[in-house]
Formats: structure tokens, C-alpha cells, sequence
């Protein structure tokens, strides 16, 4: 199948490696004639996407990839909300500050401990301006910028500074059930996709579907031909809305310069062939007209 839309990717405005004007030329360049920017619990780059695909000749649909809690713990892809729906624009916000805060506790305890050098937090939140949800990689960036840390020295700089600081600060607010997630997102005029999902996930399709999901996503980096073949099946059968996407893999991912060569990139799991993941046209089109046109 030829893969019209990029529907699962990230950008700079949460853990991506490309801004989102670059993430539409890319996307562009691979083939796509659509994306979706799904940041992690951030709708902050919608603006400049939309603003890109205008003049790249693009287009696209606003997302959000949302993380939610028991009793069903998932990553959920929501779509065509309205963000500044007081309600949801409250709990976007919410989220942004759960991950800047824990950021910024690594961060302290880095600078108290000598580890991170040369930048204040302050520089930080002026390098990422117009970003609230700050992981380790907006403080790496930054550090990038003024030249304390080189591209290829992130994965060391990481596993030193923050992959087990992390799990020391305990989250300031729980994410959202996912029963009341759905709920919000419809509230807000959205509607939800199952991400990336698991064989024990589409095991108990049912049980999402009864909270609430609309959809389900096949084409994505993390299932095998097997797992997409399910998957398909699954929302054909059940009526939902088919998605997919690149994720962290694939040009869109931005990892392949960490490679030195082709033999070793395509024995990473970040390899993907090109436009191997995303939609067709006509599920894109279900999405955005909101109606599924199968014949039954």
C-alpha cells in the first residue's frame, strides 16, 4: 500500500528531533503528501506546522500523543481537538508542567553535583522558547548551542546526567484515567486512536473501544507485518478509524546521523524503509472527513 500520511511523529516541542518546519520538509522529501505532529501531552506546534505545510503545499491534522494511567496504562493518539478548550487547554498545561518539573529537578541536581557545567536553567527556557514540556533533550540543545556538548555525545551525556535521575522526583500530577482522557478529547470536539498497540492490548480491544476509542494504529514502526495485519483486521471488523506512523524511526525520527554507516543503520531499530509506515489516502480521508467509508 502507498503510504499517503505521517500520522504518529514528534518534534522539537516534546522529545523529536526536528522543528516542525523541518519535519514538513522531510516529510515532503520522503513522499508524504500529509502529517500529523503527535507531540507527547504538548499541542504547542501545531502553528508552525500548519504554517509549513501551507507553504510547502502540505497537509495536515492537529494531534496530540497523550500517556494515561490505570486501568488500562497506554499511549493514545487524539485528533482534531480544540487545545484552547479551558478544560483541556488547564490539563495541557498540567502536563507540560509534570515533565518541565522533573526535567528541571535532574537539571539542579546536575549542576549542584558538577555534572552539567556552563548554562543556567534560565538559559534553558530562553533557548526553548514558546515550549512547555522540557525534557532532557531541550537542555541538551541548549547546551549544543553554546557549545558545551557535541551532537554525538548525547547518549553518553544522557545515561549520565538523566536515565536513572529521573525515576528519583515523583510525578507532581497523575496522568488522566484513560476513561476521562477520552472523555475530555471528545468534550474538546476530538476523538482517540489506540497507539502502537500491543498483541495484550488488541487482545482487549473491546474493553478500549467501550471507554471510548475511535481508532486503532497498523502501520507503525513498533508492530511487526503480523501485528499490522491484526490490527487492520481489528478496525475493519470493529469500525475504527485505521492510523500510523513513523514515531522515533524512519527519516522522520532523526536518529539516522547517529549512525557512521548504512550497514549499521539498518541493523538499528531505528530503521525503517522509506514511507513503510503512516496511512493511505483513503484512511487519511476517513480521518479528516470523520466518516469511515466501508462497505459493509
Amino acid at each position: 500500500m502507498e503510504m499517503y500520511a505521517n500520522l504518529h511523529t514528534h518534534s522539537t516541542h516534546s522529545d523529536g528531533v526536528y522543528s516542525p518546519e523541518e519535519m514538513v520538509k522531510v516529510a515532503k522529501g520522503e513522499g508524504f503528501s500529509a502529517i500529523a505532529i503527535s507531540d507527547h501531552d504538548a499541542a504547542t506546534a501545531y502553528p508552525e506546522l500548519k504554517a509549513a505545510c501551507e507553504r510547502e503545499g502540505m497537509r495536515c491534522i492537529f494531534a496530540v500523543e497523550f500517556s494515561v494511567g490505570q486501568p488500562y496504562p497506554c499511549h493514545m493518539v487524539a485528533f482534531d481537538f480544540d487545545p484552547e478548550y479551558p478544560p483541556m487547554k488547564k490539563y495541557l498545561e498540567d502536563m507540560g508542567f509534570r515533565q518541565t518539573d522533573n526535567t528541571k529537578k535532574v537539571f539542579d541536581e546536575g549542576v549542584a553535583c558538577g555534572n552539567i557545567t556552563g548554562i543556567t536553567w534560565e538559559e534553558v527556557l530562553e533557548y526553548n522558547k514558546g515550549i512547555i514540556w522540557l525534557c532532557n533533550n531541550h537542555v541538551f540543545r541548549a547546551m549544543q548551542a553554546k557549545g558545551l556538548v557535541k551532537e554525538d555525545e548525547y547518549m553518553s551525556w544522557y545515561m549520565k546526567n538523566y536515565s536513572k535521575q529521573r525515576g528519583k522526583y515523583p510525578p507532581v500530577i497523575p496522568f488522566m484515567a484513560p476513561d476521562k482522557l477520552i472523555a475530555l478529547v471528545k468534550e474538546a470536539g476530538g476523538f482517540v486512536v489506540l497507539a502502537h498497540p500491543t498483541d495484550e492490548q488488541m487482545d482487549r480491544i473491546d474493553e478500549y473501544i467501550a471507554i471510548g476509542i475511535e481508532g486503532i494504529e497498523v502501520w507503525h514502526s513498533d508492530l511487526s507485518d503480523a501485528q499490522r495485519e491484526r490490527a487492520l483486521k481489528i478496525a475493519l471488523e470493529k469500525d475504527l478509524y485505521v492510523s500510523g506512523g513513523s514515531d522515533h524511526s524512519g527519516l522522520l525520527g532523526g536518529l539516522y546521523s547517529s549512525y557512521p554507516d548504512e550497514e549499521s543503520l539498518k541493523a538499528s531499530p531505528h530503521y525503517i524503509p522509506e514511507r513503510s509506515t503512516g496511512v493511505p489516502r483513503e484512511y487519511f480521508e476517513e480521518l479528516v472527513t470523520r466518516k469511515r467509508n466501508r462497505v459493509k
